[in-house]
């Protein structure tokens, strides 16, 4: 009974858990469904002829800020004659829409302010592409996404829809955008420029070429090319013509025009702006003004047609320097800082079409003031509190009394802290402790010409020297600030443990000299009367031993004696034996007193 109990309690507890999770995939598990599409999904044109895709964005429902990717086609058959965003819902481009036909590839970024956009069949821009073989030739997209517009940038891309163009040899082509209904009048022209493909830049060539895709049904084409943005086509041409060039364009900003005819009449027109510009900025002079610190360059050159775009700026043989003529003020830009001497200048002022006329000039750069430099205690981790406590700066330095110098504790990190007549330039800091290699530390000035450094900690005892120098963007450097020295101590404590560790050895020395001698006294006074024991001891047994040696050689010598005593009863000895038997025997008596009196000095 018990078992069935808490089988059906574990089930409930199941459906539970199971009805408990099913809630909680439920209300996080939030599906997207925005796509990306080409349309038409199927286009037909022939061999030589232009068809038009557009990329198209539907966010079912949900705001988004901003569509990305890459479409892809293949070279052997399509080629890109354009890309227009013109009627794009997209007015921010983080990356404007470009295109390679070497890769086969059309990228872009597009984005839309808040509160971003939501709907169907969103133009994020247009293709024209020309058929260059036939066959069916597929325009994927690839590495895409659409994000919301959610604060997160969350991607609710879900699919991607592409197109066929289906290419074919005959005459006859299929251009849905263009392509009109029974009972209509013709749709407005697509016209693309091979010579001036965008209608937003300037170009220098006085000739334009212009190509454009007619339906089935037009009877007749209408064309213009003038000056008036919004004039009407009056030149008729046949319906088979899909291309006109206009030689010996004037300077300036005009417009090719088109329109369609069919049996009902004349469709709407279409504008294609080209802006041309032949000619070079006009001759200008590079003038350099000097104050106290600074050189100014005047940038002041003219270009009537379509207006400087930019410049470039060269010193000496350094790299120059691009200068977008929309970002100078008064036409006034302070030249980088250079050493003191005349330095050649060259500037060429490019205009919107890609002119250039340049010009060359000397100037003369003053001498560059060397940036201040103080040392703050680093004790805060903070180096921009006003109460960091100052140790020294560069006008202690010009007195004599103090020495430039200050006391710092070892391990301990300053802040060097300064001011320079150049804002927004690099800046060395160079700390160099007495003995070791130079520690360097790099920095820039903020607007108003201050900067700052921590250095890490100083951990070597003894003389630290720290300067700084500005460094020039092309990469040389200025003169040097005045230079402070730091002198790095221990700490209290530290100096005295320090004094101590460095006596204890000589205190060591001398309590061992002094404890080897006394060991050396003791040891020697114990070892004399030792040796003296030794001595006297052995020097008795010597003397016993003499004794006894000398009883033995007595004993000897008497056996001898007695052999010449008995050889006297035998004989009668001559003088000589005689007088050496009687020397024999009293040198015998005098060697053994004479060792025995030895001995006993000794002892």
């Amino acid at each position: 009974m018990q078992s069935r109990k808490k089988i059906k309690m574990f089930q409930r507890f199941n459906l539970h858990l199971g009805l408990l999770v099913l809630l909680v995939v439920s209300a996080t598990h939030i599906s997207y469904a925005a796509t990306l599409s080409l349309t038409p999904a199927t286009a037909k044109v022939s061999a030589g002829n232009i068809v038009s895709v557009k990329a198209l964005v539907n966010t079912d429902g949900q705001a988004i800020n901003t569509v990305s990717g890459t479409m892809q086609f293949p070279t052997d058959m399509l080629q890109v004659m354009s890309v227009s965003k013109s009627s794009s819902i997209f007015t921010l481009w983080v990356q404007e829409p470009s295109f390679s036909n070497t890769k086969g590839i059309i990228n872009f970024t597009g984005g839309v302010p808040n509160p971003g956009f939501t709907g169907q069949g969103g133009e994020v821009m247009s293709v024209v592409f020309k058929a260059k073989k036939t066959g069916n030739a597929s325009v994927i997209f690839s590495d895409s996404s659409i994000l919301l517009n959610d604060g997160l940038g969350t991607d609710a891309l879900a699919g991607t829809k592409p197109a066929t163009v289906a290419i074919s040899s005959s005459a006859q082509s299929d251009v849905p955008t263009i392509n009109t209904t029974a009972n209509s009048l013709p749709a407005k022209p697509i016209v693309i420029s091979s010579t001036n493909p965008s209608q937003e830049k300037w170009y220098p060539n006085n000739s334009a070429s212009f190509n454009w895709g007619a339906p089935e049904d037009i009877t007749s084409i209408q064309t213009l090319f003038s000056k008036d943005p919004n004039a009407i086509p009056t030149v008729n041409y046949d319906s088979s013509v899909s291309q006109r060039t206009v030689n010996n364009i004037a300077d300036g900003i005009l417009y090719f025009h088109i329109r369609y005819m069919n049996s009902l009449g004349f469709g709407p027109v279409a504008h294609y702006k080209v802006q041309i510009d032949t000619v070079p900025p006009e001759k200008f002079t590079a003038d350099v003004t000097t104050s106290e610190v600074n050189n100014t360059l005047v940038l002041n050159a003219v270009d009537k047609t379509s207006g400087i775009d930019h410049y470039s700026v060269q010193i000496d043989s350094d790299p120059a320097i691009n200068v977008q003529n929309s970002s100078l003020v008064d036409g006034r830009l302070i030249l980088p800082i250079r050493n003191e001497g005349n330095h050649d200048l060259e500037v060429i002022a490019y205009d919107k079409a890609g002119n250039h006329t340049e010009t060359y000039s000397t100037y003369t750069s003053p001498a560059t003031i060397p940036p201040t430099i103080a040392i703050y205690s680093a004790d805060t981790a903070d180096s921009h509190k006003s109460n960091l406590i100052k140790i020294i700066d560069n006008s202690d330095c010009q007195l004599a009394s103090v020495g430039c110098s200050a006391i710092i504790n070892r391990n301990q990190s300053v802040i060097v802290k300064g001011e320079s007549k150049y804002p927004v330039t690099d800046i060395n800091v160079y700390v160099q402790p007495e003995g070791k290699s130079v520690k360097m530390y790099e920095t820039r000035t903020d607007e108003n010409g201050s900067y700052s450094v921590t250095t890490d900690p100083l951990d070597t005892a003894g003389l630290a020297t720290v300067w700084t120098q500005l460094k020039y963007s092309n990469g040389t450097l200025g003169p040097i600030s005045d230079k402070v020295t730091l002198q790095i101590k221990d700490g209290l404590i530290v100096s005295t443990s320090k004094s101590l560790i460095y006596s204890l050895p000589f205190v060591i020395m001398a309590f061992g000299l002094l404890a080897g001698l006394v060991s050396l006294i003791y040891y020697g006074w114990h070892k004399f009367f030792g040796l003296q024991k030794r001595v006297r001891r052995e020097a008795e047994d010597v003397i016993d031993e003499t004794h006894k040696a000398m009883a033995m050689f007595r004993d000897e010598l008497n056996s001898q004696l007695i052999k010449l005593e008995k050889m006297r009863t035998d004989r009668e000895l001559n003088k000589k034996e005689e007088k050496l038997f009687k020397e024999l025997k009293d040198k015998v008596d005098m060697v053994e007193d004479f060792v025995e009196k030895k001995i006993k000095k000794i002892l």
